[in-house]
């Protein structure tokens, strides 16, 4: 009998090189990718810590309007979009910072911005689209970009409403203000539940339906860990722009619930 086993996924430096970038480049974008995603998941990770949680929920601003569950003698509020991003922010400024001095991000020289004023021919000052996160090496010709834009999943049909809607992940391909012109993004769902469940599946399901089709959708690792994520390919010819590979990145966070 034959056993076959699914390949494992490609590491995020061998599928750009399958883009077309070199070796060199693939390896200090991905590189690149996978140091400033670390640097945000333990943001993430100390912001859910319960003292911190706990302090960031008194802040004006964190929390939406209160809301009683149906059916339940219960009161929600959930974390706002803006708000995360604005905690996780701060706090991956701050751990950019603390890195020993040969760390790969100080060597790039690399910064963290949230709320990035993007750059456009049509739009300029309060006109100017946002994106969540801006994150850039400062070192050698053409350093890596990336732009990384969040949207909060309440529920399921927040993967079509919100993640792959025009405002979310359609901001890469917009002919308003595209995001970013590099080749290589990042989509962050801010996914709050109380079970913290994740929406890694249906995330993937959901692109592998989005219209227009993407180019490919492969699940990568990220370096130097072996954590595994999702990168779709997109056309932008309509745009005269190279293909953008998608990284789809997920936090979980709780909302606040108190009985009535």
């Amino acid at each position: 009998m034959t056993v076959t086993t699914a390949p494992l996924p490609a590491s995020l430096s061998d599928l750009l090189i399958t883009y077309g970038f070199s070796e060199v480049k693939a390896e200090l974008w991905a590189r690149f990718v996978g140091e400033a995603v670390a640097i945000l998941e333990h943001a993430a990770a100390e912001l859910r810590q319960t003292e911190s949680w706990e302090a960031f929920g008194q802040k004006r601003g964190a929390l939406s309007k209160p809301r009683t569950r149906k059916r339940a003698t219960v009161v929600v509020r959930v974390p706002l979009e803006d708000a995360i991003t604005a905690e996780l922010g701060h706090i991956a400024r701050r751990l950019r910072a603390a890195l020993p001095s040969g760390h790969f991000l100080r060597l790039q020289e690399a910064a963290f911005e949230t709320e990035h004023l993007v750059e456009s021919s049509a739009r300029t000052g309060r006109y100017s689209r946002k994106v969540d996160f801006f994150i850039y090496a400062q070192v050698g010709d053409s350093p890596p970009e990336l732009a990384i834009e969040a949207k909060p999943l309440l529920a399921n049909t927040d993967i079509a409403g919100r993640y792959l809607a025009d405002e979310g992940i359609g901001c890469f391909f917009s002919a308003d203000s595209v995001y970013t012109q590099q080749t290589v993004a990042a989509m962050l769902a801010y996914t709050i539940n109380e079970g913290a469940r994740p929406h890694y599946g249906e995330i993937r399901t959901a692109i592998a339906g989005f219209v227009p089709k993407p180019l490919a959708v492969q699940p990568v690792t990220l370096p130097p860990t072996t954590v595994q994520v999702l990168c779709s390919r997109h056309d932008r010819s309509t745009l005269q722009l190279d293909p953008v590979a998608i990284i789809h990145l997920e936090m979980l966070f709780a909302p606040e619930q108190n009985p009535l």
